[in-house]
Order: C-alpha cells, then structure tokens, then sequence
C-alpha cells in the first residue's frame, strides 16, 4: 500500500493553520524550506518519518494526528488495510494505532515487535497507565527495575511513570494488543532513561 501523501498533505496544512502557524514558521521551527512544507502539503513528496516527528513537536501533536480525519464522529471504524504504522523511538517495536489518538483520554495501539535486544531501547517513562494483551510470541516487559516475560494470553497492567520497556525475547516477532490513557503526552513527552 502506497504512503497517502496527498491526504496526509491535507491533514498537515489544515492542523498548521489550525495552529496559527503560516508554511514559513513551521519550515523555520523544523529545519526546512518553505518551499518544502508547500510540497508536502500539496502532497508532492512524502514526509520523512524525521520530518513528521519535527512537525508534531511544534505543532504539538501526535504523529497519528496527521493520518486521522478532523471529525467529531462518535463512532470510528479502523479498517485492516487502511492501519499505517509508527516507529516512535524504539525502532524494534512498530505501533498500529487501533483507535484515534487526537484529544482522546485512551488510546488502543497493536504493537508488533522484532526478536531481539537491540542498543537503542531506552527505558521510558510518561503520564498515564497503561495495560497490554499478548497475542502472539514472548515479550519480556520491563517496569521499574522488574522484568515480567508475557507468553501468549498473558496480560499485565502498569503505572507509566515508572520507566520501563519491551522486548521480544521470542525468536520470531511477537504481537499484543496495547491501552494506554493520556496518549497526546505519551507521543509528545517521553522521557528515556538509557540503561
């Protein structure tokens, strides 16, 4: 499935003016040209993954703000094959969100998790709490010191200002169903703590 450049173009300039924030301002705050923004937002050239981070910190967003339609709905439908994916600061784990994030009190992510310890997997720590459902493999789930290996079927519930991370000690990917509340904090405020 091709990146949706031109609706992610859309969602970005409707959000930046939203924000009071004119194409130059934003390309200044982030390190681009003008004339880049214009490109993205015309949705000539897709956004780096660098960039939509750069524009969800000024903006004060989270990332999945630029993929989610700007309605007040009761009821939104996620459909499988329209899912797209974040690779946040762990680059062993890949979120899915499963619900929207903007202005929510909760959000539900799939994460999808690549076998392995790697360098850079810093503990974390932020507002909220959160809980997960293994669906699949084995994660080995650190909280504040105490690691706990959830096997498929397993849950766990925990405080998120305590630091902790995830592993997939399994040798395949592992899979789970993931909640958190405060997400808009979580995407914009993580502290890391590296080991």
């Amino acid at each position: 499935m091709d990146f949706p450049k031109e609706e992610v173009g859309k969602r970005i300039r409707i959000l930046r003016k939203s924000r009071g924030f004119t194409a130059d301002d934003l390309a200044k705050k982030i390190g681009v040209s003008q004339s880049m923004i214009s490109q993205i937002e015309r949705g000539l050239v897709s956004p780096s993954l660098d960039t939509l981070w750069k524009m969800s910190h000024c903006l004060k967003l989270p990332i999945s703000a630029f993929f989610e339609e700007d309605n007040q709905q009761n009821v939104t439908v996620f459909r499988e094959n329209e899912r797209f994916e974040l690779k946040k600061m762990r680059p062993n784990i890949t979120y899915q969100p499963l619900s929207p994030s903007n202005g929510k009190e909760i959000s539900l992510f799939k994460l999808i998790l690549d076998p392995g310890e790697t360098l850079n997997n810093p503990l974390m720590f932020h507002m909220g709490e959160e809980c997960g459902y293994v669906l699949t493999g084995t994660i080995r789930v650190t909280v504040d010191g105490q690691s706990y290996d959830l096997h498929q079927g397993d849950s766990i519930y925990f405080d998120s200002n305590l630091p902790h991370n995830f592993v997939n000690v399994s040798s395949h990917i592992s899979t789970a169903i993931w909640a958190m509340t405060h997400p808009f904090e979580t995407f914009l405020n993580p502290t890391r703590i590296h080991k």
